[in-house]
Protein backbone atom coordinates (compact mmCIF):
# COMPACT_ATOMS: atom_id res chain seq x y z
CA UNK A 1 0.00 0.00 0.00
CA UNK A 2 1.23 3.49 -0.86
CA UNK A 3 0.30 6.39 1.42
CA UNK A 4 0.26 10.01 0.27
CA UNK A 5 0.78 12.08 3.41
CA UNK A 6 -0.22 15.69 2.71
CA UNK A 7 -0.18 18.87 4.75
CA UNK A 8 -3.33 20.98 4.38
CA UNK A 9 -3.45 24.11 2.20
CA UNK A 10 -2.80 27.64 3.42
CA UNK A 11 -5.05 29.48 5.87
CA UNK A 12 -5.09 33.14 6.86
CA UNK A 13 -3.37 32.19 10.12
CA UNK A 14 -0.61 30.45 8.16
CA UNK A 15 -0.16 33.58 6.08
CA UNK A 16 -0.03 35.79 9.18
CA UNK A 17 2.37 33.47 11.02
CA UNK A 18 -0.07 32.60 13.80
CA UNK A 19 0.10 29.34 15.71
CA UNK A 20 -3.01 27.34 14.79
CA UNK A 21 -2.84 24.05 16.63
CA UNK A 22 -6.34 22.67 17.11
CA UNK A 23 -8.05 26.02 16.53
CA UNK A 24 -10.41 25.32 13.63
CA UNK A 25 -9.43 27.65 10.76
CA UNK A 26 -10.67 27.34 7.18
CA UNK A 27 -8.53 27.39 4.03
CA UNK A 28 -8.07 30.76 2.38
CA UNK A 29 -8.23 31.28 -1.39
CA UNK A 30 -4.57 30.40 -1.88
CA UNK A 31 -5.02 27.25 0.19
CA UNK A 32 -7.90 26.13 -2.00
CA UNK A 33 -5.78 26.82 -5.09
CA UNK A 34 -2.90 24.77 -3.64
CA UNK A 35 -5.23 21.83 -2.98
CA UNK A 36 -6.60 22.09 -6.53
CA UNK A 37 -3.07 22.04 -7.96
CA UNK A 38 -2.29 18.96 -5.90
CA UNK A 39 -5.47 17.33 -7.21
CA UNK A 40 -3.99 17.72 -10.69
CA UNK A 41 -0.66 16.28 -9.67
CA UNK A 42 -2.38 13.24 -8.17
CA UNK A 43 -4.65 12.76 -11.18
CA UNK A 44 -2.72 9.69 -12.32
CA UNK A 45 -2.92 7.99 -8.92
CA UNK A 46 -5.84 5.60 -8.38
CA UNK A 47 -6.72 6.58 -4.82
CA UNK A 48 -8.74 3.91 -3.05
CA UNK A 49 -9.41 5.61 0.30
CA UNK A 50 -8.72 8.85 2.15
CA UNK A 51 -8.35 10.02 5.71
CA UNK A 52 -7.90 13.51 7.08
CA UNK A 53 -7.68 15.31 10.35
CA UNK A 54 -11.13 16.26 11.56
CA UNK A 55 -10.15 19.96 11.54
CA UNK A 56 -11.78 22.01 8.78
CA UNK A 57 -8.61 23.02 6.91
CA UNK A 58 -7.57 19.39 6.49
CA UNK A 59 -11.07 18.18 5.57
CA UNK A 60 -11.40 20.94 2.95
CA UNK A 61 -8.02 20.00 1.46
CA UNK A 62 -9.07 16.36 1.26
CA UNK A 63 -12.41 17.25 -0.33
CA UNK A 64 -10.77 19.42 -3.01
CA UNK A 65 -8.19 16.73 -3.85
CA UNK A 66 -10.95 14.12 -4.15
CA UNK A 67 -13.30 16.29 -6.17
CA UNK A 68 -14.77 14.23 -9.01
CA UNK A 69 -13.68 10.90 -7.50
CA UNK A 70 -15.82 8.30 -5.78
CA UNK A 71 -13.45 7.51 -2.93
CA UNK A 72 -14.44 6.52 0.62
CA UNK A 73 -13.16 9.14 3.07
CA UNK A 74 -13.08 9.50 6.84
CA UNK A 75 -12.43 12.27 9.38
CA UNK A 76 -9.78 11.15 11.86
CA UNK A 77 -9.33 13.01 15.18
CA UNK A 78 -6.01 11.23 15.78
CA UNK A 79 -4.55 13.27 12.90
CA UNK A 80 -5.42 16.66 14.39
CA UNK A 81 -2.60 19.17 14.80
CA UNK A 82 -0.54 19.34 17.97
CA UNK A 83 -2.47 21.06 20.75
CA UNK A 84 -0.68 24.29 21.75
CA UNK A 85 -3.08 25.09 24.58
CA UNK A 86 -3.95 28.67 25.44
CA UNK A 87 -1.17 30.02 23.21
CA UNK A 88 -2.89 29.17 19.94
CA UNK A 89 -3.20 32.39 17.98
CA UNK A 90 0.16 33.73 19.20
CA UNK A 91 2.62 34.92 16.56
CA UNK A 92 5.27 32.31 15.83
CA UNK A 93 8.06 34.87 15.37
CA UNK A 94 7.30 36.30 18.82
CA UNK A 95 7.35 32.84 20.39
CA UNK A 96 10.77 32.17 18.89
CA UNK A 97 12.13 35.53 20.01
CA UNK A 98 10.84 35.37 23.60
CA UNK A 99 12.91 32.96 25.73
CA UNK A 100 10.31 33.20 28.48
CA UNK A 101 7.40 32.13 26.29
CA UNK A 102 6.09 28.71 27.42
CA UNK A 103 6.40 27.38 23.86
CA UNK A 104 9.80 28.88 23.05
CA UNK A 105 11.68 25.58 23.41
CA UNK A 106 9.09 23.77 21.31
CA UNK A 107 10.20 25.71 18.24
CA UNK A 108 13.79 26.68 19.10
CA UNK A 109 15.07 23.73 21.18
CA UNK A 110 12.50 20.95 20.66
CA UNK A 111 14.70 18.35 22.32
CA UNK A 112 14.36 20.25 25.59
CA UNK A 113 10.67 21.06 25.31
CA UNK A 114 8.51 20.31 28.33
CA UNK A 115 4.85 20.90 27.56
CA UNK A 116 3.15 23.40 29.88
CA UNK A 117 -0.25 22.60 31.30
CA UNK A 118 -3.02 22.59 28.63
CA UNK A 119 -0.49 22.03 25.79
CA UNK A 120 0.42 18.68 24.22
CA UNK A 121 3.83 17.06 24.60
CA UNK A 122 5.79 15.47 21.77
CA UNK A 123 5.29 12.12 23.49
CA UNK A 124 1.51 12.51 23.39
CA UNK A 125 1.58 13.73 19.78
CA UNK A 126 3.64 10.78 18.57
CA UNK A 127 1.52 8.37 20.57
CA UNK A 128 -1.75 9.41 18.94
CA UNK A 129 -0.55 9.83 15.34
CA UNK A 130 1.17 6.47 15.45
CA UNK A 131 -1.93 4.95 17.01
CA UNK A 132 -3.60 5.92 13.75
CA UNK A 133 -0.76 4.48 11.66
CA UNK A 134 -0.56 1.21 13.56
CA UNK A 135 -4.16 0.55 14.51
CA UNK A 136 -6.09 2.15 11.63
CA UNK A 137 -3.78 1.85 8.61
CA UNK A 138 -1.67 -1.24 9.20
CA UNK A 139 -4.71 -3.60 9.12
CA UNK A 140 -5.70 -2.14 5.73
CA UNK A 141 -2.47 -3.10 3.96
CA UNK A 142 -4.09 -5.66 1.69
CA UNK A 143 -7.39 -3.80 1.32
CA UNK A 144 -6.22 -0.67 -0.52
CA UNK A 145 -3.49 0.23 -2.99
CA UNK A 146 -3.21 4.03 -2.65
CA UNK A 147 -4.43 6.03 0.34
CA UNK A 148 -4.55 9.80 0.84
CA UNK A 149 -3.86 11.18 4.33
CA UNK A 150 -4.25 14.91 5.02
CA UNK A 151 -2.78 16.22 8.26
CA UNK A 152 -0.83 19.23 9.56
CA UNK A 153 2.70 20.57 9.93
CA UNK A 154 3.30 19.16 13.39
CA UNK A 155 1.18 16.02 13.13
CA UNK A 156 2.63 15.27 9.69
CA UNK A 157 6.21 15.58 10.92
CA UNK A 158 5.46 13.24 13.82
CA UNK A 159 4.72 10.59 11.17
CA UNK A 160 7.40 11.57 8.66
CA UNK A 161 10.35 12.18 10.99
CA UNK A 162 10.67 8.67 12.46
CA UNK A 163 10.61 7.22 8.94
CA UNK A 164 13.32 9.68 7.85
CA UNK A 165 15.49 9.08 10.93
CA UNK A 166 14.93 12.60 12.29
CA UNK A 167 14.97 12.76 16.13
CA UNK A 168 12.71 14.96 18.22
CA UNK A 169 15.61 17.36 18.83
CA UNK A 170 15.46 18.24 15.11
CA UNK A 171 11.68 18.02 14.87
CA UNK A 172 11.19 21.06 12.62
CA UNK A 173 14.26 20.38 10.45
CA UNK A 174 12.39 19.17 7.36
CA UNK A 175 10.46 21.98 5.67
CA UNK A 176 6.80 21.19 5.13
CA UNK A 177 5.00 23.72 2.99
CA UNK A 178 1.24 23.80 2.59
CA UNK A 179 0.23 20.79 0.45
CA UNK A 180 3.66 19.18 0.74
CA UNK A 181 3.56 15.44 0.05
CA UNK A 182 5.39 12.44 1.48
CA UNK A 183 5.02 9.04 -0.18
CA UNK A 184 5.16 6.15 2.27
CA UNK A 185 5.01 2.42 1.54
CA UNK A 186 3.35 -0.10 3.83
CA UNK A 187 4.67 -3.56 2.99
CA UNK A 188 4.63 -6.69 5.12
CA UNK A 189 3.49 -4.62 8.08
CA UNK A 190 6.37 -2.13 7.86
CA UNK A 191 6.25 1.56 6.91
CA UNK A 192 8.99 2.97 4.68
CA UNK A 193 9.52 6.49 3.35
CA UNK A 194 9.77 6.48 -0.45
CA UNK A 195 10.09 10.17 -1.25
CA UNK A 196 9.28 13.58 0.12
CA UNK A 197 8.52 16.83 -1.69
CA UNK A 198 8.34 19.71 0.82
CA UNK A 199 6.52 22.00 -1.61
CA UNK A 200 4.73 19.88 -4.20
CA UNK A 201 1.83 22.25 -4.76
CA UNK A 202 4.14 25.01 -6.02
CA UNK A 203 6.14 22.85 -8.41
CA UNK A 204 5.25 21.83 -11.94
CA UNK A 205 6.01 18.14 -11.43
CA UNK A 206 3.42 15.39 -11.34
CA UNK A 207 3.55 12.72 -8.70
CA UNK A 208 4.24 9.29 -10.14
CA UNK A 209 2.38 6.22 -8.99
CA UNK A 210 5.58 4.26 -8.41
CA UNK A 211 7.71 7.09 -7.14
CA UNK A 212 8.84 8.57 -10.44
CA UNK A 213 8.16 12.26 -10.90
CA UNK A 214 6.95 12.95 -14.44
Amino acid sequence: MILYLVRHGETNWNRAGRLQGQTDIELNEKGREQAAKLRGKLAGVELDAAFSSSLTRARQTRQIILDGRNVPAWDEPLLKEMNFGQWEGDMLKEIRADKDHPLHDLFVRPGRYEAPQTAESFEDLYRRTWKFMNEKLRPLETAYGHVLIVAHGGAGRSILNPLAGVPVGRFWEKPMGNCAVARIALENGEFRLLEYDPGTADSSKKIGILGEEE
